[in-house]
């Protein structure tokens, strides 16, 4: 697992796995005062959750979370051109 952005009060980051798959995606999870939840959004064609893996967020949450990926969308791309290069990623918190 790479984190690449700590944003507010979510974690978006990327598996090993993620490389075999054809989408470009982010995986965002969130951890307070419970169990952690994660939630997947595709980065492209078009930024769009995976409607399969909503992880228990809230309407109103998957709408802050789809804002911050559409906001930060090319440090996310950036981050995950060196993840997909095999290159080190550091840490972004904002």
């Amino acid at each position: 697992m790479g984190k690449l952005l700590i944003l507010s009060r979510y974690i978006f980051l990327i598996y090993a796995t993620d490389i075999y798959e054809s989408r470009k995606h982010i995986h965002v999870a969130y951890n307070y005062k419970g169990p952690i939840r994660s939630c997947k959004f595709w980065l492209e064609p078009d930024i769009k959750l995976d409607e399969n893996k909503k992880g228990g967020f809230t309407t109103k949450e998957l709408l802050e979370i789809k804002n911050l990926i559409v906001e930060h969308q090319n440090l996310l791309l950036k981050q995950l051109a060196l993840f997909y290069n095999h290159q080190q990623i550091k840490i972004i918190k904002k």
